[in-house]
């Protein structure tokens, strides 16, 4: 069946393998390993964007701030299972394309254990006390209300969600990313249903929007579970690497590399929500209008940055089995390539999104002012966009190796260094929207200079070489 999508991708990577940009053999690798990643998180990110988007024009731009002020709290304790996750992926491309299958799967199954260890203080602490931490942005009642009841519901989410990510990464590692995008895809449409049903037709307003999460996001993770214990899923085929629920569980060198290679993620994933705490504190001091147009403008950047996750997730996995079979030179070549061909991309995606920014920002709101006011900040997030793309095309060839502290030394520059000192300036003084949208642009532009100064630097090859399995296994 014709799947536009894959057309467009290998079209492009023909195209500039056609001119000399990139090598043709390595640019279909990419596009194929690419397409379903963008899928699946164009799928995930529409999701996020209609929870928004719906609860907005149902109840408007309160109950919008609500739930930003909890997704804070709840994307605090998704970050250690983000981090663990994108640790596991270089671990096990790199043994799954050695042959070692068993060794593979002991780092799953530690991930897995690792993540949910991590994530079930978080689960009783945020249902019990969602009030009292989203008074700590606000007073207002309605909006306490609208987040609190959020945060509540949707923190059980989390405990699917880390074994969710760590399957994905795991089959992407594996050389296979169309089963995890054929799941999490299907996921995300019964969300965006599920929400609909319950938002409008039930009226449960934010409550329904949390509630349509558990669901979709436990289906997904019972769905993970038994294709990676049986080996295989009905209408996805076999399964290229299984979990035996056997021992051992336990490996302290392997832990000690998974942790190695997970705890700068863990930091940069942290200093993203971090941030935010007193990022949002600066702008509801202006209104809840800039914080709900500050939210949808960081929506519609992330779902943009599905191609962003998609050349990641690519460049990861062709990277880490480079240099799984210790050819150094190869993995260098999928690194430039990767770059080249997602550049491409992102600048064709900030453009397109940035004449439609009014046809946008229309989706959010019915209120005229609160449009007006979205518009701009939609036009920023997709300038912004183009650098935290390029950010993420670096991540994932350092990701491959396992070299993460760049990752996290770009991105904490861009938001402590200037995201929130460019913000502060900009509520605080007469230079206003301004330095916000310069603050938005230079946090991503940033820390892509960071991380692209260490891949071209060609050092990360050579730091790979104690944690490839040849060496260190």
């Amino acid at each position: 069946m014709f799947n536009p999508i894959v057309w467009w991708f290998r079209w492009l990577a023909r195209r500039l393998a056609g001119v000399g940009a990139i090598d043709d053999q390595r640019g279909r690798r990419i596009a194929d390993l690419t397409w379903p990643r963008f899928l699946t998180m164009i799928a995930r990110f529409s999701l996020r964007v209609s929870d928004i988007a719906m609860v907005g024009l149902a109840l408007g731009s309160t109950a919008i701030v609500g739930i930003s002020f909890a997704v804070v709290y709840w994307q605090f304790a998704f970050a250690f299972a983000i981090g663990i996750a994108g640790g596991t992926i270089g671990l096990v491309a790199q043994r799954y394309s050695a042959g070692q299958s068993a060794a593979a799967s002991l780092v799953v199954k530690q991930s897995v254990l690792l993540g949910l260890a991590l994530g079930l203080p978080f689960v009783v602490a945020y249902w019990l006390g969602a009030e009292e931490l989203i008074r700590v942005f606000t007073e207002d009642s309605r909006t306490v209300r609208y987040g609190a009841t959020y945060l509540r519901v949707s923190t059980v989410v989390l405990l699917f969600v880390t074994f969710n990510v760590v399957a994905s990464r795991t089959l992407a590692g594996a050389n296979n990313t169309w089963i995890p995008m054929s799941i999490r895809a299907t996921g995300a449409a019964v969300n965006i249903g599920l929400n609909a049903i319950f938002i409008f037709g039930l009226g449960l307003g934010v409550f329904g929007a949390a509630l349509a999460s558990v669901i979709a996001e436990g289906l997904v993770a019972a769905s993970f579970a038994y294709g990676l214990v049986r080996g295989e899923f009905p209408g996805l085929g076999p399964f290229p690497l299984t979990i035996s629920l056997t021992g051992p569980y336990l490996d302290g060198r392997i832990l000690r590399q998974l942790v190695g290679t997970s705890v700068p993620l863990i930091g940069h994933r942290l200093g993203n929500v971090f941030v935010r705490f007193p990022l949002l504190t600066l702008l509801a001091m202006v209104g809840p209008t800039v914080v709900a147009s500050f939210e949808v403008a960081r929506r519609v950047r992330n779902l943009l940055n599905a191609f962003g996750a998609g050349f990641s997730l690519s460049a990861s996995s062709l990277v880490g089995q480079a240099l799984g079979q210790s050819d150094e030179q190869l993995a260098v070549d999928f690194g430039r390539d990767t770059v080249v061909f997602s550049v491409i991309v992102y600048v064709l995606a900030g453009i397109l999104v940035f004449a439609l920014a009014p046809v946008i920002a229309g989706l959010f709101s019915r209120d005229p002012e609160t449009v007006a006011r979205t518009i701009p900040f939609v036009r920023v997030a997709s300038v912004s966009f183009v650098g935290l793309g390029i950010f993420r095309t670096y991540e994932g060839i350092l990701k491959g190796s396992g070299e993460n502290r760049w990752t996290m030394y770009g991105r904490l520059l861009g938001l402590y260094l200037l995201l929130l000192p460019l913000t502060y300036l900009g509520v605080t003084t007469s230079l206003g929207h301004a330095a916000v949208f310069g603050a938005l642009i230079a946090e991503t532009w940033g820390a892509a200079i960071v991380t692209g100064y260490r891949v071209h630097s060609g050092k990360w090859t050579v730091a790979s070489r104690s944690r490839r399995p040849s060496l260190a296994d």
